[in-house]
């Protein structure tokens, strides 16, 4: 995955980029307040759209306490170089991350084939991504059968309203194997898409594999049996290159059915079964 392919840039006013130019007399002092006027952590200094010097707010309160005030930005920089470590924009994602763990940094500078700077990435956020990413299916961006698992195993004894939907697709293997798997592709991200739509933000909607899919939803059994049947109905809706679409679903609900969780998810996804082989 390419780091121009991804947008996971902080806030706009968490880092500032200025031409070294317009800032190379400015005193410490004044380069602080600019620091607390515009709430960032971060300056790129850039000459002629390069980058140059990296300069953090941990920068400046050293020098503060250093009782630098009065010095140029020129000096500093003179007196306290820095090497500037920056990545490709056409590397990867892992590429940027080994680099940052290799130098120990927490800031990793992105640039063009020009080396012109881009953007800043943050290792923090870089983390959360991969770490994000590795908990979707990539086809569909739905989260994957390890954080179903992973989630199953938080709310096990937790005191809270779950309700578990199990969708499968009706005959899908014959769509596969009649149409290409271009187009079990297209169907997949079809449903998966109408399946997020029809859920709250609270809740999770999962890919587990194949056809299969699972929803959690914190909520009450009428509110679930409402999510369920506008799900069912978008999907049994759906035509795709001209051919129907449809699904069997079963539905449970935790503590009013069943005495735990997992008992929730096994009685849901018996029920789809059940249906299921009404419909073939």
């Amino acid at each position: 995955m390419k780091i121009k392919t991804i947008n996971f840039d902080k806030k706009k006013n968490d880092i500032k980029i200025i031409e070294f130019e317009e800032i190379k007399q400015k005193t410490i002092a004044e380069i602080s307040k600019f620091f607390i006027h515009h709430q960032t952590d971060i300056i790129v200094i850039t000459k002629k759209k390069k980058p140059y010097y990296l300069l953090t707010a941990t920068d400046i309160i050293d020098s503060l306490v250093a009782h630098l005030d009065n010095m140029d930005l020129a000096n500093f920089v003179d007196k306290n170089p820095k090497k500037i470590i920056t990545v490709n924009e056409e590397e990867s994602l892992f590429d940027a991350c080994s680099l940052m763990r290799s130098y120990k940094i927490h800031h990793l500078i992105v640039v063009d084939k020009e080396e012109n700077f881009l953007k800043v990435i943050n290792f923090y956020d870089l983390a959360s991504f991969l770490t994000e990413i590795a908990l979707r299916d990539d086809l569909t961006d739905l989260y994957n059968r390890r954080f179903f698992d992973f989630l199953l195993d938080k709310y096990k004894e937790a005191d809270i309203e779950v309700g578990v939907i199990f969708v499968d697709l009706d005959d899908f293997k014959k769509f596969n194997d009649s149409n290409g798997h271009a187009f079990g592709d297209k169907v997949l991200k079809k449903v998966a898409s109408i399946i997020q739509e029809s859920i709250r933000d609270i809740d999770y909607a999962f890919r587990l594999g194949g056809d299969e899919f699972v929803i959690l939803a914190f909520t009450t059994p009428d509110i679930l049996a409402k999510i369920a049947g506008r799900i069912k109905e978008k999907i049994n809706n759906v035509k795709i290159d001209n051919v129907k679409i449809s699904c069997s679903m079963g539905y449970a609900h935790y503590p009013t059915e069943c005495k735990t969780l997992y008992e929730a998810v096994d009685l849901a996804d018996k029920r789809m079964y059940e249906e299921k082989k009404k419909n073939s």
